[in-house]
């Protein structure tokens, strides 16, 4: 910070003096000092950099300034002195290009930092630790559906009469988080301007609420929090992680996260940056303050401690996956290169809860000239290492997330819900999106569960079991409906053993009977009125069908049932 302000200083000085040719007047040295305090506030609020790129914009524009002041005031004495004196000629000697050599070397050090930065992306690109995969990992049984981040907020919003002198102080952003185990969200209460800090000086706590439990409330979590990102001077978290760290650049907004002790701590992530201003995320490293103490530690992501889940910030992943889909600097062609679409609940991703105590960022990718909403995969980066897999597979040519969002629009026009929180699933070997469902106040209605592959294979619910029931009947019915002499239809003959049967659900408020066999990811269904021993059958059963299936669907029709165990 010091040297930032030095630097501002040293040139303005230098180019103050190299374009002043006359005598040094009481109005230079008050504005040398003028001068002096903006610097100051400058470096105070907007400086330090990390870079050398970043820094020589702000001694162009200074220098250039300070340049043409001096010129135009030394001139105008000129003036002054020769109209006093009765003198016609007015004498522009002296005036040269040297004093604007700093302004025009620096311009040119910033404009040189614009070519670099536009050319060089692949080394960007290549500092991603990407590994493509074939495979869906995201499953109904792997995955707890999330409540949107929206709806969370909103019920915070509605809660913040909890807070003390609540008119003080406004909510922060939200972040995801395993606490005790469990997936919340959780805001900070923030300040609510330079008053508020100067009135209170510490913040009164944060809130909670279930990330998973639609049927949960806002909980405000009283604790005392002496720093804070809207806090001022030495208490305001980037300058204290700034006076720890120099040399790196800070991404995205520092996260509060709660330890197993109940302690809350700012995560902030840090980033290598190179002299142009490129950010590398091949040496992640991460910064936590504690929040009642100040005290900042940094560590790199495999040292990280056990209960910090989110050490790479939203705003690092959006920027990881526009520099993994961009891999070239002009690229007219555009080959090989897509585009996060950005949907997501969180700086254009969506965190992803997994059973194993993890949290992932999801995003989905499309083609960049296109507005054909056609997916080209999607991404999962791991919150705690930055580590990205790209997902192609299945995915590649169904509906993207902008296509998903657009169908749920259209389910409910009356009632003018939205969708968000757009994250797409693996049901049954199907590819499915699944969205919530928002009225205009930003409150949960139901989730939708549409495929991938054919909009018009949709399930609503208010819960995701229902959701998901509707939407496997909705694929039942997409088979039997099929028309005969559609191509993709194929008829084959199958044995094997009862896994799981449900002779009570309807399709079209029609019964049916849905069952699964052992090792078998397919969902069978038949029309029990043409096959009455049908509802006889149970887990354990042995037997052979003749199945009606269409191309890319996980779920088929029963033409002919033989149950060889029913005696």
């Amino acid at each position: 910070m010091l040297t930032s302000f030095l630097v501002l200083e040293i040139t303005a000085l230098i180019s103050l003096i190299w374009a002043l040719k006359f005598k040094i007047t009481k109005l230079t040295w008050i504005t040398m000092l003028i001068v002096t305090i903006l610097n100051a506030g400058y470096v105070y609020w907007l400086m330090p950099v990390p870079t050398l790129s970043q820094l020589v914009m702000p001694v162009a524009v200074e220098s250039a300034i300070v340049v043409v002041w001096a010129l135009i005031t030394g001139a105008s004495a000129q003036v002054v002195q020769r109209v006093t004196k009765r003198g016609t000629h007015i004498s522009l000697e002296g005036l040269t290009i040297w004093p604007f050599i700093i302004p025009i070397i620096a311009f040119l050090i910033s404009l040189g930092a614009g070519v670099s930065q536009a050319l060089t992306v692949r080394p960007m690109y290549n500092s991603v630790q990407a590994t493509v995969k074939k495979e869906a990992p995201l499953t109904k049984d792997d995955q707890p559906i999330a409540l949107s981040a929206q709806a969370s907020q909103n019920m915070m919003k509605k809660a913040f009469s909890q807070v003390p002198d609540s008119s003080m102080y406004r909510l922060g952003d939200l972040s995801a988080q395993y606490i005790n185990g469990k997936p919340y969200y959780v805001a900070p209460v923030e300040f609510n301007g330079f008053m508020s800090w100067l009135m209170n000086r510490t913040l009164p706590g944060y809130f909670i609420i279930s990330a998973t439990d639609i049927n949960d409330t806002a909980h405000f979590v009283k604790e005392k929090l002496d720093y804070s990102e809207t806090s001022w001077f030495s208490h305001n978290i980037a300058r204290k992680i700034y006076m720890r760290n120099p040399k790196y650049a800070q991404v995205g907004e520092p996260i509060l996260e709660i330890d197993n002790n109940n302690q809350a701590y700012w995560v902030q992530t840090l980033l290598n940056v190179r002299w142009a201003g490129q950010l590398m995320y091949d040496d992640i490293h991460v910064s936590l303050t504690n929040a009642d103490t100040g005290k900042t530690t940094v560590y790199s992501t495999k040292d990280l401690p056990a209960w910090v889940d989110a050490g790479v910030s939203p705003e690092a992943a959006t920027r990881m996956n526009r520099a993994y889909g961009n891999p070239y600097a002009f690229n007219f062609r555009h080959k090989n290169q897509i585009k996060p679409t950005e949907n997501g609940s969180e700086s254009g991703v969506t965190p992803v809860f997994n059973n194993d105590r993890s949290i992932s960022y999801f995003d989905d990718f499309t083609t960049v000239t296109s507005n054909a909403d056609s997916d080209k995969g999607y991404s999962l980066i791991d919150t705690r290492t930055g580590k990205l897999s790209f997902y192609t597979g299945k995915n590649v040519g169904i509906m993207d997330s902008d296509g998903a969002i657009k169908v749920a629009k259209q389910l409910h026009p009356q009632n003018k819900w939205h969708g968000s929180n757009p994250v797409i699933m693996n049901i049954d070997g199907t590819p499915t999106w699944v969205v919530s469902m928002m009225d205009q106040n930003e409150r949960f209605r139901e989730y939708a569960y549409i495929k991938g592959a054919d909009q018009n294979v949709i399930g609503e619910g208010a819960n995701a079991s229902d959701a998901l029931a509707a939407y496997r009947n909705a694929l039942a019915g997409s088979v039997q409906t099929a028309s005969a002499n559609d191509a993709s239809i194929k008829t084959q003959t199958i044995t094997g053993k009862v896994a799981r049967v449900n002779a009570n659900a309807t399709l079209d408020d029609k019964q049916v009977v849905i069952f699964k066999l052992e090792n078998d990811e397919t969902m069978y269904t038949l029309d029990p009125s043409k096959m009455q021993n049908a509802l006889l059958m149970q887990a354990g059963d042995d037997v052979t069908l003749k199945v009606k299936t269409v191309k890319g669907a996980s779920v088929a029709n029963v033409i002919n049932l033989t149950n060889n165990s029913l005696k």
